[in-house]
């Protein structure tokens, strides 16, 4: 003992790595010091533990050890080093306290169930009799006593306690000058979950810097103590006074804070740390959810007042007024519908982008643009309007909301006449009328041809340096068209255009495919004597060429050889590829015209020249005078032998396509009476999507026995019409045999 101080040896409880193991004691009370290693909150635990059992107090030990882990954990999160643990009292009297070197007192929230925070300090109040803070120039002390009632004396061990709500004067004054700002009301429940929010923030990032086991990155760690350390007394002022407002029960708060200058270059940290934070939480790096807007806005606003208050104070300014938060809420609401209109229309324009994509003529285009762009507008019609293939009148490949008379009057419109659409078709200037008023001064004949329209707008499609057609939308009430909404329509004007550009040069290429396709297929099939014959063919879905092909010509000994075939694939590329397979299979059929011998050489041409395409193909060699017929297939559907009382599929094994090999091949021979037809098709007539293609086979048998023709042409014609109702996705060939 010296002077009234002894130092004993901390129990083994108490010992802990990186902790003091030598306790002080002063009079009555016991301290132990605890530095920043992560197991000093239990060792501070278990200090008071044996100080209590030893000191007699064995039925205040749980509640004294919980409140103990509570003021443990609020000085590491909210306080500052050094850290000491202090217990005073005996028997059924004692007191526990925490001293740190922080002068700002902890804060009693009020009860939330989404506030992560501020639970310890309740515990605290729950647990212990009563419970204060004492602060001094050096940091502070939170108490909490057990085992005494209302009436007793404070013990004696610890300096004078303070009211939670009062800071001492002297304490609280920093040698760092403080400036008064003033930001004015802000309504109270915004402000309390907004620090609820910031507290959970604050909670998660102390933790993971207390968290021993995976220390944080150097940027974290910078994020962490700028987040939790920085711009504390702001934080703790509105805090304060969000509390006290709302246990008041003021819906609105003003705030007033008194701050040192070093808070403008904190708060300016802050704002871009908490920023930064919220990457974390957006990438799912931290528990606790993105900042929500107004929150967000709320900081923003609140710190950058404070920042340019105290620069203007500390310079000798007279600050500006703060713009006040419900004005800068108008604002933001203001903002945000703009640019929700924007971002909706641009996303409009996105949509339509995608469906113009899958357009190939201009009825589609006008489907598509003049829809979306009604309903955009709230027009009560619109309509795309072409010049007519005569030069002198507007087509009008789509319209929507206008009735049947007016859409007639449309297509009946000169290029030259005075009304909206030709006139901004001819001069390439769009035409906005607002009013009734502006529609009788300038274009006085749309009073009887759009009685009801009291607004227009007409813009043209002009792309390349040409005007392609004209793009108007009609309003039954007065518009007044502002710049978003003219750049939406003209925006929707210049897609249109770029579309009909693209399908009027696809219009062209798809003219030319066709005609090389055909031109490719023979003109006209021979006449076969004592036969009948009938041929179709056309391009998948009337849009593009493909790789059908079919033939019939003579070969030696006055037979006649018949094929049907089909390239995989459409395009150009189908098309050369069809070319080249029909005249191999011509100039072998000349040489001689056997079946299996034709098939067999094909193969071998397939593995010489290394042909990538599969290709299918059935063949025929006709006997007319015997009226017998040769077949063999290179995987093709089978041919369909027609009857006058009876349809079927000629079956036979199925033999492999072209480009797979030199399989063996086989003939098959049939024998035709005289009203017997054979049908060859290609799989663009019988496929349909989600059915079998057998059923499809099924429905030309069934439409061919119904059809009592007497000639191949009849015959072909009952087919197609029973059987082609659709847009076919695949190329539709068709050849009708019929002995006569």
């Amino acid at each position: 003992m010296d002077d009234g101080h002894v130092q004993i040896t901390a129990t083994p409880a108490a010992a802990g790595k990186g902790v003091v193991a030598l306790a002080n004691v002063h009079g009555d009370v016991a301290s132990l010091e605890l530095n920043d290693e992560p197991d000093a909150a239990r060792a501070g635990r278990c200090f008071v533990h044996d100080q209590l059992l030893a000191r007699g107090a064995v039925d205040v030990v749980e509640d004294a050890t919980v409140v103990t882990a509570e003021l443990l954990a609020n000085a590491r999160q909210h306080g500052a080093a050094p850290v000491s643990v202090l217990v005073s009292g005996a028997d059924g009297r004692v007191r526990v306290a925490v001293r740190d070197a922080s002068v700002r007192p902890p804060v009693r929230p009020n009860r939330s169930t989404t506030n992560m925070t501020g639970r310890g300090i309740l515990l605290v109040e729950a647990l212990s009799a009563r419970w204060g803070v004492s602060v001094d120039e050096h940091g502070k002390v939170v108490w909490a006593e057990f085992g005494v009632t209302g009436v007793d004396e404070p013990l004696e061990s610890l300096p004078a306690v303070e009211e939670l709500s009062r800071v001492d004067a002297a304490a609280s004054t920093a040698a760092e000058r403080r400036y008064t700002v003033v930001l004015g009301d802000v309504p109270t429940d915004l402000l309390i979950d907004a620090k609820a929010h910031m507290d959970n923030v604050v909670r998660e990032l102390s933790l993971a810097d207390a968290d021993d086991t995976a220390r944080p990155t150097e940027q974290f760690a910078a994020l962490i103590q700028t987040v939790v350390h920085s711009f504390g007394d702001a934080r703790d002022a509105i805090k304060r006074q969000a509390i006290a407002a709302a246990r008041r029960g003021d819906q609105r708060t003003s705030l007033t804070l008194e701050l040192p200058l070093s808070a403008a270059e904190a708060g300016e940290a802050y704002l871009a740390a908490l920023d930064e934070a919220d990457t974390y939480s957006r990438a799912a790096r931290l528990l606790t959810l993105e900042t929500p807007p107004d929150h967000k806005l709320f900081r923003r606003w609140y710190v950058e007042a404070v920042v340019t208050q105290l620069r203007d104070l500390a310079a000798g300014r007279q600050p500006e007024q703060v713009t006040p938060f419900a004005d800068l809420l108008v604002r933001e609401i203001r903002r945000l519908a703009f640019a929700h209109r924007a971002a909706e229309r641009a996303a409009r324009l996105q949509v339509v982008t995608a469906a113009l994509a899958q357009t190939r003529t201009p009825e589609d285009v006008a489907d598509v643009v003049v829809t979306e762009g009604v309903e955009v507008l709230g027009a009560s019609g619109g309509g795309l309007l072409v010049p007519a293939v005569d030069g002198q009148h507007l087509a009008v490949p789509g319209a929507v909301g206008y009735e049947g008379g007016l859409v007639d009057a449309l297509r009946e419109e000169l290029i030259n006449a005075p009304l909206p659409a030709a006139t901004a078709l001819r001069t390439g200037q769009a035409i906005w009328l607002e009013s009734r008023e502006e529609r009788d001064r300038d274009f006085p004949a749309l009073r009887g041809f759009e009685a009801s329209t009291v607004s227009m707008c007409a813009v043209p499609l002009a792309v390349a340096g040409r005007v392609l057609g004209a793009l108007r939308f009609s309003f039954d009430q007065r518009r007044l068209f502002d710049q978003d909404e003219r750049g939406f329509v003209l925006a929707l004007a210049a897609l249109t255009a770029q579309t009909l550009l693209r399908t009027e040069r696809y219009q062209a290429e798809r003219r030319a495919a066709v005609d090389l396709q055909r031109a490719l297929l023979p003109a006209d099939v021979p006449q076969v004597p004592g036969w009948d014959v009938a041929t179709h063919y056309s391009p998948a879905g009337d849009q593009e060429a493909g790789g059908d092909f079919y033939d019939v010509m003579e070969v030696a000994g006055g037979r006649y050889a018949a094929m049907v075939g089909d390239v995989m694939g459409r395009g150009l590329d189908a098309a050369a590829s069809m070319a080249q397979v029909r005249s191999t299979v011509r100039a072998y059929a000349v040489e001689d015209p056997d079946p299996v011998t034709v098939l067999r050489r094909v193969d071998t041409f397939f593995a010489w020249t290394r042909l990538e395409q599969l290709v299918t193909m059935i063949y025929l060699l006709i006997d007319p005078s015997a009226g017998t017929v040769q077949l063999a297939s290179a995987g093709h559907l089978p041919p369909l032998l027609i009857r006058p009382d009876d349809a079927r599929a000629v079956s036979r094994a199925p033999e492999p396509p072209f480009g797979v090999g030199r399989p063996a091949r086989h003939a098959l021979g049939l024998s035709l009476n005289p009203g017997d037809s054979l049908v060859l098709i290609t799989d663009g007539l019988v496929e349909r999507r989600g059915e079998d293609i057998d059923k499809g086979v099924e429905r030309v048998l069934g439409a061919a026995a119904a059809a009592s023709a007497t000639r191949a042409d009849e015959l072909l014609e009952h087919i197609l019409a029973a059987n082609t109702h659709r847009a076919n996705d695949d190329d539709v060939t068709v050849l009708v045999l019929r002995r006569a």
